[in-house]
């Protein structure tokens, strides 16, 4: 009897990496990755982006209706520009705020049952400047976290000091199970971004940037519809936020890479331990320095083209680890120990104040900026 339970323990044991390995190997496979050679050179979406479960339609929606939207003629571009010292980071957080849960939190999917979230402490982010000239009262604001280090769209915008400009860098909305540069929004990815746009909702003009995808594409023009916007936005397309920013390998040997490693999340759990732990340099760029070039190169010297508050969509495998830069890594995503990852609609907020000050608060425009893929292996478990 003895033997059998033990037998049995790691039978369990095996599955549970195999099917949280399974999870991690279906983002999007080496067939999955689009090229669009007419766009640029190399957008590729990588082999470690759009992690999704390997679902049924009982699990997602149907597919969205909505058109591509007019992308406008101008691309940005992304040409070499040194980074500033003049731009620094404040991220204060509790030490009560940085013990996750991998139990506790649970991914947006439909039909689960809603995310309890617990009380947290208030985040304080102090723009800091380039020059000795004391920070104005007036960009000192609040807004409360959540137990995974993440505050609500909503809350960080109606912070905003008027003087200050914001960009909302997030990963697009739920989307359907094949990964094209075409592949639409779910029926819930649709209504996941419309209520993000309700809750943001007022007469301020936006600038939407997009990645050129389909599922970016629908993503800002649904956030778009649910703020009340009378027509569709006219969509700023940029090619650095496709995903490639922080890869030196190709997109689609990232998984093989990982599987070489004997990683049993692939490319996700890659991706984590080089953002958290640092390492990996044949296959990432250095988190820090070249998350301040995506800041002085996309956010910074374009910030003038946009308006006051921009909404950027791009991809988790750009969101995912600038979240984690922004956070000074104590945003809870650590896939390798607690197999979180960035949620759909979840990212970073940018806010410039005077003199390229600069703060970040990591974002959620749903119940959970995270997806805790071990809590969803434990519900079909049982």
């Amino acid at each position: 009897m003895r033997k059998s339970s033990g037998t049995f323990r790691a039978l369990l044991v095996a599955t549970a990496f195999a099917f949280l390995a399974l999870l991690a190997s279906c983002e999007d496979s080496p067939s999955g990755i689009s090229t669009d050679s007419s766009a640029t050179s190399s957008v590729i979406e990588s082999s470690s982006s759009d992690l999704v479960l390997p679902s049924s339609g009982s699990w997602f929606g149907g597919s969205s209706a909505l058109d591509s939207p007019e992308r406008s003629s101008a691309t940005l571009s992304s040409a070499a520009f040194p980074v500033s010292s003049s731009v620094h980071r404040h991220y204060g957080l509790s030490s009560a705020m940085l013990e996750s849960s991998s139990s506790a939190s649970a991914h947006n999917l439909p039909k689960s049952s809603a995310i309890e979230q617990s009380s947290s402490a208030a985040f304080s982010a102090a723009s800091s400047t380039a020059s000795s000239t004391a920070s104005s009262s007036a960009s000192m604001q609040s807004v409360s976290l959540d137990k995974d280090g993440f505050a609500t769209v909503a809350d960080v915008y109606n912070s905003l000091s008027p003087e200050e400009k914001a960009v909302f860098i997030i990963r697009h909305s739920e989307r359907e199970d094949a990964v094209t540069m075409e592949t639409e929004l779910t029926a819930d990815g649709v209504k996941m971004a419309q209520d993000l746009g309700k809750s943001i909702k007022s007469d301020e003009v936006l600038s939407y940037i997009t990645s050129g995808f389909v599922r970016t594409n629908e993503t800002a023009n649904n956030i778009s519809l649910g703020r009340g916007e009378t027509a569709l936005p006219k969509l700023i397309t940029n090619y650095d936020i496709t995903g490639n920013w922080f890869l030196k390998i190709s997109a689609d040997s990232l998984a093989k890479h990982a599987d070489a490693l004997g990683l049993k999340g692939s490319s996700v759990e890659l991706m984590a331990r080089w953002a958290y732990e640092g390492g990996y340099p044949d296959v990432f760029y250095e988190l820090e320095p070249r998350a301040e070039e995506f800041i002085q190169t996309v956010v910074l010297k374009n910030l003038q083209k946009w308006k006051r508050v921009s909404i950027m969509v791009s991809h988790d495998i750009l969101v995912m680890p600038l979240t984690v830069f922004g956070s000074q890594r104590k945003v809870a995503l650590k896939y390798h120990e607690d197999y979180h990852w960035i949620n759909y609609i979840a990212g970073l907020a940018v806010i410039v104040g005077a003199g390229d000050s600069i703060r970040y608060i990591p974002i959620k425009g749903t119940d959970s900026g995270v997806i805790d893929y071990l809590a969803i292996y434990k519900r079909r478990l049982y």
